[in-house]
């Protein structure tokens, strides 16, 4: 599991590292209004895509790792998959015709069919359920990378903003294509069969509830902005969306090595197993998150106008109202994915998110028009507040209470030094530039956050410590 979860790290490295090149680069030469363009039609697609994964990622991972031998991996990947396939074809049609009738930004909604014919092929899902995460990871690492290369030799200006989605869509298409490759190698012949089908309906259809709701705190929020606000203002949107998408790999990860063992370890009735990876996620998440969280705060009025050109200076709000999300989050990954579904509550976790998006819509409605983008980004984090606090009650009986808020008031009050550290070493260097500045928060946050870690003798860090520098003096 650890490789696995290396393997994810350094994908997710790569997705993070990537865009501290492109986003600076594609904000200046696109600007904030094709960048809003760009963001409007994405949302729009979303839509349609939710139909063809129907939360096939989280169901189909579940159901692969609990597979026991190769005829019970090919019977339920090929069930699994056919569903996904017809409900693909299905959309797919719908969207054809969509494209023929929409008014504005047409040549862009038909290249964004790639990138829904790629969703449509997407079997990542079998190999992370395999524990195989490696072989799909540094296949569209080179995928990634080659993509990226792209957009610097071929988007020179704002006309290129075809060009751009071109790129990214046949991507995306180019990198499930390669992982077919793979899992043909790997299991040979598969026959679908509606029967093998069958037992997969329901509950996929149960699950396709959450990403479908969920639509009414992502896209169809984002959609109401545009709308409302205009695109430049979906622009600021969207750039600090991605930013908090970056900081989310890292977070996401975990759980996306994890699920399985859990899930094999539940299966078995090994409560005591499952407890330990509970806690250990509890732990991992708040003393990522957290940090992450009040550092943001703390570098946002510098960072984003140095990032994202100064043409997106007003997104610096929403970038800092996105910040808590990420905590919020870190722990729904926990309470949701790796308890609720994982013990079979499918009900609860999708009663939490369909609760959460109502308010999160209802919200936007309310505050768009007079907040634009921010309001939408604090639907946004109301959205995660309420699912957050359902899920702590649905999933009670699978974590200590007490634990949780032992190790959460300890983050934060840890970050809380860390933020006051970053902001005194901003008001010393005033009149310096933007780049020093930046670069002496980061030093000073990560210095500060890492001595209250090691003062306070966290368990976390010392099992580090021990491993890999082998002190004597640390603990297991």
């Amino acid at each position: 599991m650890k490789k696995n979860y290396l393997y994810v790290l350094f994908y997710q490295f790569i997705i993070v590292v990537t865009p501290l090149f492109t986003t600076p680069y594609v904000s200046r030469v696109l600007g904030a209004t094709n960048i809003g363009i760009d963001a409007y039609a994405n949302s729009v697609v979303q839509i349609f895509l939710v139909f063809i994964l129907l939360n096939v990622g989280v169901y189909g991972r579940k159901q692969i790792a609990e597979a026991e031998n190769r005829h019970a991996l090919k019977t339920t990947f090929a069930g699994i998959y056919l569903m996904q396939c017809l409900c693909g074809l299905l959309v797919s049609s719908v969207y054809v015709v969509f494209v023929w009738m929409v008014g504005s930004y047409q040549l862009i909604f038909m290249i964004y069919g790639l990138m829904l014919l790629a969703y449509a092929l997407d079997i990542s899902w079998f190999f992370i359920g395999r524990e195989q995460v490696k072989r799909i990871m540094m296949r569209n690492t080179v995928v990634r990378l080659l993509s990226i290369a792209c957009i610097f030799l071929f988007v020179n200006d704002a006309s290129d903003l075809w060009l751009y989605v071109l790129i990214n869509s046949a991507a995306l298409l180019i990198g499930q294509l390669v992982t077919w490759s793979a899992l043909f190698a790997d299991l040979g012949k598969i026959h679908f069969s509606f029967r093998a089908m069958k037992k997969h309906v329901a509950p996929m259809l149960l699950l396709s509830v959450i990403p479908c709701v969920s639509l009414l705190y992502t896209a169809v929020n984002k959609v109401i902005l545009g709308n409302v606000a205009g695109a430049t203002e979906v622009g600021y949107y969207n750039q600090a969306f991605k930013l908090y998408t970056i900081c989310m790999g890292f977070v996401s990860a975990l759980s996306t090595v994890i699920v399985p063992r859990m899930a094999m370890h539940f299966k078995k009735g090994d409560q005591a197993k499952f407890r330990q990876f509970v806690n250990f996620s509890i732990r991992y998440v708040s003393i990522s998150t957290i940090p992450l969280t009040f550092g943001l705060i703390g570098i946002a009025a510098t960072f984003v106008p140095l990032f994202l050109g100064a043409a997106f200076a007003p997104a610096t709000h929403n970038v800092m109202l996105f910040a808590p999300c990420l905590f919020l989050a870190g722990v729904a990954d926990i309470l949701g994915l790796q308890i609720l579904l994982i013990t079979n509550q499918s009900k609860k976790y999708t009663l939490s998110i369909i609760i959460g998006s109502i308010v999160s819509f209802a919200t936007n409605i309310f505050v768009v028009a007079a907040w634009g983008s921010e309001g939408t980004v604090f639907s946004f984090f109301i959205a995660n507040l309420v699912i957050v606090a359902l899920q702590l009650y649905f999933a009670r009986k699978h974590y200590e209470f007490r634990y949780f808020l032992k190790i959460v008031a300890k983050y934060t009050f840890f970050s809380i030094i860390m933020l006051f550290a970053m902001l005194g070493i901003k008001y010393l260097l005033q009149g310096q530039s933007d780049i020093l500045i930046l670069a002496y928060q980061l030093i000073t946050g990560v210095y500060v956050y890492l001595l209250c870690l090691f003062l306070s003798k966290d368990p976390l860090l010392f099992q580090i410590l021990y491993r890999k520098v082998g002190w004597k003096h640390v603990k297991k």
